[in-house]
């Protein structure tokens, strides 16, 4: 796992819309593991936010609601 103080969020990218996608992201580790009884290395928040930086969380935006 990597420091989290060296990952750099992409450029443009809006700092609160990360963290809502990494706290979903976690959530979705969360229930994964509660259903399959194995563990994530680390702690789960760490994770998303790693996987959301790296972009290896797929979001997007849906201008369509209202």
């Amino acid at each position: 796992m990597t420091k989290l103080s060296s990952l750099i969020p992409p450029a443009g990218s809006n700092k609160y819309e990360l963290a809502i996608v990494a706290a979903r992201e976690a959530r979705r580790i969360n229930d994964w593991m509660r259903r399959s009884g194995e563990t994530v290395p680390g702690k789960v928040t760490a994770a998303a936010l790693e996987r959301t930086i790296r972009g290896e969380v797929p979001s997007f935006y849906d201008e369509q609601i209202q």
